[in-house]
């Protein structure tokens, strides 16, 4: 039997139509409870001083409060990030590496990267030209530090748009709950705590569009999302997918429009724009289909004749779920909506996503670290509230009692989930502190001149960008006169130590010695 209210543009009626304040003050009706509204907490008639002043509370308080958890969580994600830098847990990929791109944006100069390989323009690997918007900002303070903070910027400001969804559902409690488990969200934390990506500025576009359709303005919500097509090449079909619910709504323009333009963008970028640019003229990702290959590094001279496109689509169901870390993913994705995201078509966004992580044999892709999964807590949160609403107009009581009550789940799952993901560092005294191998490190990486030619390890590489001439992911090295700056801790003490070694067998001398970092130079 069909839920009450979900006749195509329903839901989205009652979302426009709610006033957080009087959501949560209004009596539910007899018959239905109607979605997102909360039973009064003071008497229906009394109409007293206090009455008025709590009104008053709450709607200051409900207006203020998306801007003061994204506040909040700006300093969270800012204070994460830079100490996680001042420890020198950054590295060249992918901090220096998007250093030196947004450097050179900055300079008006092509996106070339010596991180990634010198000379290489890595427009010809993803299309993220958006990134130019930081050439301004670099300029005035370069450095590492401006793109950390550029990033938590962008990531906090995302739950202002999530926490005004959650307002149209929710009193303030339930509103507030919402806003933190989505600042908390494990997808959320895992971009803002591996160093720097383009995927920061998606997640404010995904969020900000998904708040102005779920009021029914789906144009203003299309010029939203339209951007993401500059942002990474992928995001072409996320926006495509939105014609899904548009296509239930009946929309049927605006879902054609979406498809049009999400799907051609998909395809100038990857067939076109990227091979052009790309010394293989190729698309640097088409190794990763391949699933022989178990790897980070497929082979990016594969051209698209070689991806077993039968194979692929006769193993997709199962490539979906297996290994078991994919259906974990999955679940870990869902499991903080009490699985009510399931009940909205806007879910529908996240395929794309899902479909090019778990089809590829980057195993990188198929968990819930690193950066991949931050462009879908917008979306899941958002069909989270869109399916709460569904709820509350069903004809089953319990269900609706539920969906009275259920923005305590995110809540409670983040909070979870919450002490094996990195933000619980900061309620540990040693984020704080530095390390005696960093203060030795900085003594030597202060011998490198300012524009010089540096080879550097990984976490040595961010500290060196925004002063050095050129910098190279170390042991490459570029001709003539320069420097090697390498980190001798962890796991790689044996191979840190074979190549110095060698290194001063080919003509390099010992310029600064500490424990742990080494600087050799070559005149």
């Amino acid at each position: 039997m069909k839920d009450r209210g979900t006749a195509p543009g329903a839901v989205h009626r009652r979302f426009e139509a709610l006033d957080t304040a009087e959501a949560a003050a209004a009596p539910a009706a007899p018959a239905v409870v109607e979605p997102a509204v909360i039973a009064p907490r003071t008497g229906e008639h009394d109409h007293g001083l206090r009455t008025v002043v709590e009104r008053a509370r709450r709607r200051i308080g409900s207006g203020a409060l998306p801007y003061l958890l994204a506040a909040l969580f700006f300093v969270i994600y800012t204070t994460h990030s830079l100490l996680r830098h001042r420890r020198m847990e950054t590295h060249a990929y992918d901090l220096g590496l998007f250093e030196q791109v947004v450097r050179a944006y900055s300079n008006f100069e092509a996106p070339v990267s010596d991180i990634r390989t010198p000379d290489f323009n890595v427009l010809g690997e993803h299309f993220h030209p958006i990134l130019a918007l930081l050439g301004p900002i670099y300029r005035v303070f370069p450095g590492p530090s401006t793109l950390l903070v550029a990033q938590a910027f962008l990531v906090a400001i995302s739950v202002v748009p999530i926490t005004r969804i959650a307002a149209r559902a929710f009193g303030p409690w339930g509103t507030a709950a919402l806003g933190i488990a989505y600042g908390l969200s494990w997808g959320i934390q895992s971009a803002v705590s591996f160093d720097f990506h383009e995927i920061a500025f998606a997640v404010p576009l995904l969020a900000f569009g998904l708040d102005r359709f779920l009021l029914g303005r789906y144009l203003t919500a299309m010029a939203w999302w339209l951007p993401l097509i500059l942002v990474k090449e992928d995001l072409g079909l996320t926006f495509a997918a939105a014609a899904v619910p548009l296509l239930l709504l009946r929309r049927w323009k605006m879902a054609a429009a979406h498809v049009l333009i999400g799907a051609s963008a998909f395809v100038l970028a990857i067939f076109v724009l990227l091979p052009a640019i790309n010394p293989n003229d190729t698309y640097a990702f088409w190794g990763n289909l391949d699933s022989s290959q178990r790897s980070g590094n497929a082979d990016p001279t594969t051209p698209l004749g070689r991806v077993p496109i039968s194979e692929l689509v006769i193993e997709l169901p199962m490539s979906m779920v297996l290994p078991s870390v994919k259906w974990m993913t999955l679940f870990t994705l869902l499991l903080p909506t009490g699985f009510i995201a399931l009940r909205s078509p806007i879910l529908a966004m996240i395929v794309p996503t899902m479909l090019w992580r778990f089809t590829s044999s980057n195993e990188y892709y198929w968990g819930t670290y690193f950066h991949y999964s931050a462009v879908l807590m917008p979306i899941v949160f958002a069909a989270f509230v869109d399916g709460v609403v569904r709820l509350r107009a069903s004809r089953v009581d319990w269900l609706r009692r539920y969906a009275v009550h259920a923005a305590i789940v995110p809540l409670a799952v983040s909070l979870a989930f919450a002490r094996d993901f990195p933000l619980m560092d900061l309620l540990h005294k040693r984020t704080y502190m530095v390390p005696d191998r960093v203060r030795s490190a900085h003594k030597v990486l202060d011998r490198v001149p300012d524009g010089a030619t540096v080879s550097a390890t990984m976490s040595f590489s961010p500290q060196l960008v925004s002063r050095a001439g050129r910098v190279t992911d170390f042991p490459t090295l570029l001709p003539g006169r320069g420097y090697a700056a390498i980190e001798v801790w962890g796991n790689n003490k044996d191979w840190a130590r074979y190549w110095i070694a060698h290194l001063i067998g080919q003509g390099f001398t010992e310029v600064a010695r500490e424990p742990g970092a080494v600087l050799l130079k070559r005149d």
